[in-house]
């Protein structure tokens, strides 16, 4: 049997990538769309091969035409992919023609991300999200709130490529280090005197009334759907919730995201062993 044709092999190493086993067993992740390669190519990703489509191949217009020439400059392979399987890729997203197919960063250890933080270090955690979409959108929020590193835990895959595209390529940016559980997480936290600020619904204590010193923490948020359980929330340090009117019960975890992630911006959250 002959070889696949050039496109047949690049879209199946994408499929292959959509996945974690994929991901794991090809050491790849899929960049989507014009703004997020471009950012991938910035940040020093290792874009190794792209399916592009004949409009992106033949573009003329100047933006393109630097993407196309960047991505050549670095090795990145272009395949030209007939329009219905690239479309059949991207569920007919029109992003600007290109998808790229990106080694997936080196992962840092926490106490690489800690020991190297200019000042005292400020990370967030992403426990149990279960629509990457959020997991991107939350990695992004970080990225522009200065915080330090995401810590994606249990079932959060924060290489999906929802997760890549919705990010708008900060995942390349952001050092991400995994757990596999709650537990784990704060043992490692706490060897290194980073302590745990969990965000839940009722019961915490207000944001507002934490303080104004600055230190190390981890904001910790569960997903959207179901939030922190019980025993997570139990594991961490301190619980704080954010005051809302009557009748509200929940923000979009990204929405909360933002709120806590600028109390630690502002030094606002010290980490300090308050109690519910």
């Amino acid at each position: 049997m002959g070889a696949k044709e050039p496109w047949k092999r690049v879209a199946s190493e994408l499929r292959a990538s959509a996945a974690p086993g994929g991901r794991a067993r090809h050491g790849t992740c899929w960049v989507e769309g014009t703004r997020v390669v471009e950012r991938a190519l910035r940040s020093g990703a290792r874009l190794e091969r792209a399916a592009v489509d004949a409009a992106f191949l033949a573009s003329a217009e100047a933006r393109t035409a630097e993407l196309r020439a960047g991505l050549m400059e670095h090795g990145c392979e272009l395949v030209e992919t007939p329009a219905a399987a690239f479309a059949e890729l991207t569920g007919g997203r029109a992003l600007g023609g290109v998808v790229a197919l990106a080694r997936l960063p080196a992962a840092p250890t926490l106490e690489e991300v800690v020991g190297r933080a200019a000042e005292p270090a400020r990370l967030a955690a992403c426990v149990a999200f279960q629509d990457p979409g959020n997991v991107g959108a939350v990695v992004r929020t970080a990225h522009a709130t200065g915080i330090g590193a995401v810590l994606v835990v249990g079932s959060t895959d924060a290489f999906h490529p929802k997760a890549i595209r919705t990010s708008m390529g900060s995942l390349f940016r952001m050092p991400i280090v995994a757990f596999e559980s709650v537990g784990e997480m704060t043992a490692r936290l706490r060897a290194l005197a980073v302590p745990s600020v969990g965000a839940v619904t009722a019961g915490g204590v207000p944001v507002t009334a934490l303080g104004s010193e600055r230190g190390a923490t981890c904001a910790v948020l569960g997903s959207e759907a179901f939030g922190l359980s019980a025993d997570e929330a139990d594991a961490l340090d301190v619980r704080v919730t954010i005051p809302m009117p009557d009748g509200v019960d929940s923000l979009s975890v990204n929405a909360a995201a933002a709120i806590l992630f600028h109390e630690l911006r502002r030094g606002t959250l010290t980490g300090a062993p308050y109690s519910t």
